[in-house]
């Protein structure tokens, strides 16, 4: 009888807009019968915009123990759980930061931002290799610029012509795609590759023509000494 007085509470508070009064309500309940959908995801919703990530966790993981869920859904969830724990930490807890990044990445592999911030934790240890794994591995599913950034940009120390490389390498893992193409299009402009810069930023765009890449070939003109004329046009389409 409680939980539906509560839960009455509850939809009552949600129709007069009083959220604070609506999660109070969810809170009580879930503490009780985590078992009861509403009131979990209420609950978790309000602990994740607390930045209270282990609360959530917790309540997650009680959520699971009294009924029953498909497993790949509870670890997406999970993982969407500890990579926002991992990104907020990074710069407080560098240890809590790294293990939740990798537990996020071990559960779902292609979750991009579970990738990106592992990586980081990786690269700030200097494990360049293993970072890039994890990298490679989400890039061949999801090819997307903030993949490709990290990943050139891993070691600090490098030369443009090494970051090069480790475009041309990305591209490999996923060629044919215009994002794979302007990765290495973006590299070779800051190694004043030009000539290919030019050509792998025309390639993405038979592919895809894209605001970016018209962008990317305007610079490349300009960089080159290449009139301004072709400059203007790019920046026109």
């Amino acid at each position: 009888t409680r939980l539906l007085g509560l839960r009455g509470l509850y939809l009552e508070a949600a129709r007069q807009g009083n959220r604070e009064a609506a999660r109070h309500y969810a809170s009580r309940t879930a503490h009780v019968a985590p078992q009861l959908g509403w009131a979990a995801e209420s609950s978790i919703e309000e602990k994740a915009e607390d930045g209270d990530w282990d609360g959530a966790l917790k309540l997650l993981e009680a959520q699971k123990a009294v009924q029953k869920t498909d497993r790949e859904g509870f670890n997406r969830r999970r993982a969407v759980l500890l990579t926002a724990k991992a990104i907020s930490t990074f710069d407080t807890d560098q240890p809590g930061a790294r293990a939740a990044a990798l537990e996020a990445n071990r559960l779902v592999p292609d979750f991009v931002p579970a990738a990106l911030i592992a990586a980081r934790c990786l690269f700030r240890t200097d494990e360049v290799r293993k970072g890039s794994k994890l990298l490679e591995a989400a890039w061949r599913k999801h090819p997307q610029p903030e993949i490709a950034d990290l990943y050139v940009h891993a070691r600090h120390g490098d030369a443009a012509l090494d970051r090069l490389t480790r475009a041309q390498r990305l591209q490999s893992l996923h060629s044919n795609h215009p994002e794979s193409a302007l990765t290495v299009a973006r590299a070779a402009l800051a190694a004043q590759e030009f000539g290919l810069a030019r050509e792998e930023a025309q390639a993405s765009i038979r592919m895809d023509p894209r605001e970016s890449a018209y962008l990317l070939l305007a610079d490349i003109e300009e960089a080159a000494g290449g009139d301004s004329g072709r400059v203007r046009e790019f920046l026109s389409r």
